[in-house]
């Protein structure tokens, strides 16, 4: 029975060696994500700046074809001022010469301001596509640091997975078949070290008659309150 425990706990040390493993293969570190959400953050803004850019751009352009229409108009009826023979006709032309000026007022301020918007989102830009030395370089570092990482952990999946299948291979298959139902319904910790007299995992006290069995490997100790398998960590050390 000890040996099964043994192996049991061998499995289970390599099975939680292999999820941190795949965690460091899949999982950029913090301070890469960090310079990828930075990177990242900007790139939204930028994305937001230019598409900024290009409605205030069309609403320039609908602006200055409308400006230019009024300043036509606005001639127009200077003209027609000039030529008007009685004060009826001079209000009329007066009137519809004040409507244009106001029009043309309105739009040219929003142009005015559609330019000085546009200076400023140019300066965001601008700003936003610079990337320091000292930034590109600590980009690059991390990610190169993550890369080699990647394939270190890469390897040591692969001796770890070869590792499992020894341990699998001493164990039979009958053995195997418990520990698939065990690991099925306790997954990812479905064998714990025993924690002074407490369980590792649920932290619950343990009766005595079980501390003694645990502590003797000769049948197969279960904590009465989460049902995982125990075992003595001093006699069971890591390897």
């Amino acid at each position: 029975m000890r040996e099964e425990i043994a192996g049991y706990v061998a499995l289970q040390r390599l099975l939680d060696r292999r999820s941190a493993l795949r965690r460091e293969r899949d999982t950029a570190p913090e301070a890469l994500a960090a310079l990828r959400s930075e990177s990242g953050a900007r790139h939204s803004q930028m994305e937001a700046q230019r598409g900024r850019r290009e409605t205030l751009t069309g609403e320039q352009v609908t602006l200055q074809r409308e400006v230019e229409a009024l300043q036509e108009e606005r001639e127009h009826f200077r003209k027609q001022k000039s030529q008007v023979t009685n004060m009826k006709q001079l209000s009329a032309v007066v009137s519809e010469l004040d409507h244009v000026e106001s029009q043309l007022k309105t739009k040219e301020d929003r142009l005015l301001e559609i330019f000085q918007e546009l200076e400023a989102v140019e300066r965001e830009i601008s700003s936003l596509t610079e990337e320091t030395p000292a930034e590109r370089a600590a980009r690059e570092e991390a990610e190169a640091a993550w890369a080699a990482r990647r394939k270190d952990a890469e390897r040591e999946l692969q001796d770890v997975d070869r590792e499992m299948r020894i341990v699998q291979s001493h164990l039979g298959e009958a053995a195997m078949t418990r520990f698939k139902k065990l690991w099925s319904s306790r997954k990812p910790s479905a064998v714990v070290p025993m924690d002074g007299t407490a369980c590792s995992a649920c932290h619950a006290d343990l009766r005595p008659s079980l501390v003694q069995v645990v502590r003797s490997a000769e049948e197969m100790p279960f904590c009465d309150h989460c049902r995982r398998l125990l075992y003595d960590p001093q006699q069971f050390a890591s390897q």
